[in-house]
């Protein structure tokens, strides 16, 4: 044996094992890194939401984990959230969602950007006349077609 073998040899197992517990020490540390969340809310014209109550579900285990203001660009930030898959939601002042956002995930230690819109409201009639079902049926009658029916048996169900 070496002289550092014998100088070692009895500490070598508690050197190995200090290393071991540095290493998972240094694991777990990534793993629970903090992750920034930065955002923008939206109307649907494009103009920043101030002031916007936002907040942060993760889409997970269904639970809110963060939520804050946005300021008056619209921007909000949550910092320190643990690393998973998230979605943001603008939310009224009583606790209604107004909008959701994109699902995201993100890493440990990692800087995500998402933003939250507002969809433009849309009159239901305008809905279902510009619908394509709406357009086949106005296309249809311009042809003097006063019914359709299909040509052959019924291939999907329910089929009566």
């Amino acid at each position: 044996m070496g002289i550092i073998s014998k100088r070692l040899g009895s500490a070598l197992p508690i050197l190995m094992l200090v290393v071991a517990l540095m290493i998972a020490a240094d694991d777990r540390a990534t793993a629970q890194a903090a992750t920034t969340i930065v955002g923008t809310a939206w109307n649907a014209d494009n103009t920043p939401i101030k002031g916007a109550n936002i907040r942060l579900r993760n889409v997970v285990t269904g639970q809110i984990a963060a939520v804050t203001k946005a300021n008056d660009a619209g921007a909000f930030t949550f910092d320190n959230a643990v690393g998973g898959s998230y979605v943001v939601e603008l939310v009224t002042d009583s606790g209604h969602v107004r909008a959701v956002g994109n699902v995201f995930t993100l890493a440990p230690g990692e800087t995500v950007a998402t933003f939250v819109r507002v969809r433009a409201k849309v009159p239901w009639a305008s809905a279902i006349f510009n619908s394509t079902v709406a357009a086949v049926a106005t296309v249809a009658a311009t042809a003097g077609i006063a019914a359709m029916a299909p040509m052959g048996p019924c291939q999907s169900p329910p089929c009566h």
